[in-house]
C-alpha cells in the first residue's frame, strides 16, 4: 500500500507532468496542500524534499515551492541534496570528534551535507533536536541514543522516522527496534576483559565504577561482575555505580573514601578514561601511587589514556571507524529507504591495549610459583 507520502508525491508530480502548473509557476503553500490532501506538514514537507531531489521543483526561504525546469534537471545527481543529521551526547568532548570526523569524511566525499548536533546527555534536548529534524526535512540521523540503560525515553521519535521511511541508525547503543542498524562495542566482553586484566596480576580486591543510566555502563559492569564470579580463588568485588549528573568532585570523593578503608582495593575498573583519570587524582588524594599502590584499567583507548603521566591500559574503543562504518551504511540506506538494513549492523570485538597501569600485586606470583 503506498505511503501518504508517496501519494501526494506522485499528484504534484503529475500535475507538473501534466501541465496544471508550468515551470516557474508557484505550487500551493504547504498549509494548503495538508488541507487538499489531509495529512500532515511533516507529510507534506518530505514530499516536497522528494520533488526536489528529483529536479521537478525548488524551494526558496520564505518564498515557496516552484516548478522547475524538470526535463533539464532530470540526470542532476541526488546526493547534493542531502542532509543527514548526527546527534551525540556531546561533540567536542572525549572520543566523540574522532567519532563526529568518520562519520564527516564519508558523508563529505560522497557530496552529502552533516547537521551536528549534541543531546548534553539531556533526554529533553533530545526529544527537541529530533522533532526539529522531522520539521526541517532531514534525509537521515545518526544519532546516540541518550540515557539507554533500560528504556531509552525518546524511543517513539525514532519510529516516526522509519514510518516515514526515512533513515535512522544508531551508535553505542541499540535501540528497541530491531528495524534500526546499530553500531557498537562488545561492552559485556570489554567489562569481562578489563576485570581479568587484574584478576591476572594476582589482584584480589578489585573495584568497578560505572555509570548506570547507560548501555555501556550497564554491559561493562556485568561483564566485570561474570569475570569475578568465574575467577578461581577468593576475589572480592566491589561496584561503585554513578550516573550522568553525578559531578567528578562527588566521584572522586567517593572513590578516595573507598582507598582510604583498612582494606582498600588494590585495582580499579572505570567505566572510561575520564573515570579512570578521577580514580587515579583519587588514589592521589588518598596518598597511593598507581600503579605501586592501586591499577588502573580503563575503557575507550582516548587521548587521556596518555594524559596520567603513565601509559593507561584501556580497551580500544573503534572510534573513527565506527564513525565511518555507520556513515557508509546510511549512505546505502539513502539510497534505498524502503530497504530493511537491520541485518548489518555491526558489533566491534574488544581489544586491550596495554599500558603501564597494572602491576602485579605484590607477592601473588612468588606464592603461585613457591618461591
Amino acid at each position: 500500500m503506498e505511503k501518504k507520502y508517496e501519494i501526494v508525491t506522485a499528484t504534484i508530480r503529475e500535475w507538473i507532468t501534466g501541465g496544471r502548473y508550468q515551470i516557474e509557476d508557484k505550487l500551493p503553500t504547504e498549509s494548503e496542500l495538508m488541507s487538499q490532501f489531509q495529512v500532515s506538514r511533516h507529510t507534506v514537507r518530505k514530499s516536497l524534499s522528494d520533488l526536489e531531489v528529483q529536479g521537478f521543483i525548488y524551494r526558496i526561504q520564505g518564498g515557496g515551492s516552484f516548478v522547475a525546469d524538470y526535463k533539464h534537471n532530470a540526470n542532476r545527481s541526488e546526493a547534493h541534496t542531502k542532509t543527514v543529521a548526527v546527534l551525540t551526547t556531546h561533540i567536542t568532548d572525549y572520543i566523540f570528534p574522532a567519532i563526529i570526523s568518520g562519520i564527516e569524511s564519508q558523508l563529505s566525499a560522497n557530496a552529502i551535507s552533516m547537521l551536528l548536533s549534541s543531546t548534553q546527555n539531556d533526554e529533553t534536548l533530545e526529544r527537541k533536536n529530533l522533532e526539529k529534524f522531522l520539521d526541517d526535512d532531514i534525509q537521515g540521523v545518526i544519532v546516540e541514543p541518550t540515557k539507554s540503560a533500560f528504556t531509552i525515553q525518546n524511543e517513539a521519535f525514532y519510529k516516526r522516522f522509519t514510518d516515514a521511511h526515512i533513515p535512522i541508525l544508531t551508535i553505542d547503543a541499540k535501540s528497541n527496534n530491531e528495524t534500526i542498524p546499530y553500531f557498537i562495542m562488545d561492552d559485556f566482553k570489554g567489562g569481562v576483559m578489563a576485570a581479568q586484566a587484574l584478576i591476572d596480576a594476582g589482584h584480589e580486591h578489585i573495584l568497578g565504577v560505572f555509570k548506570s543510566d547507560d548501555q555501556q555502563g550497564i554491559l561493562r559492569m556485568n561483564g566485570f561482575s561474570e569475570a569475578l564470579q568465574k575467577s578461581q580463588g577468593s576475589i572480592r568485588g566491589e561496584v561503585l555505580l554513578y550516573q550522568s549528573e553525578t559531578g567528578e568532585a562527588k566521584l572522586k570523593q567517593q572513590i578516595t573514601h573507598i582507598l582510604q578503608e583498612t582494606d582498600p582495593p588494590t585495582g580499579i575498573v572505570g567505566y572510561n578514561d575520564q573515570i579512570a583519570l578521577v580514580a587515579y587524582n583519587a588514589a592521589r588524594a588518598a596518598g597511593l601511587q598507581v600503579p605501586d599502590d592501586v591499577s588502573l584499567v580503563g575503557f575507550d583507548n582516548s587521548l587521556l589514556a596518555s594524559r596520567l603521566g603513565i601509559r593507561l591500559t584501556s580497551i580500544n574503543h573503534p572510534k573513527s571507524q565506527m564513525g565511518q562504518d555507520a556513515a557508509e551504511l546510511m549512505i546505502k540506506m539513502l539510497q534505498d529507504p524502503l530497504h530493511d538494513f537491520s541485518d548489518e549492523a555491526k558489533i566491534y570485538p574488544p581489544e586491550m591495549v596495554t599500558g603501564d597501569s597494572v602491576r602485579p600485586v605484590l607477592g601473588a606470583h612468588d606464592q603461585a610459583s613457591g618461591e
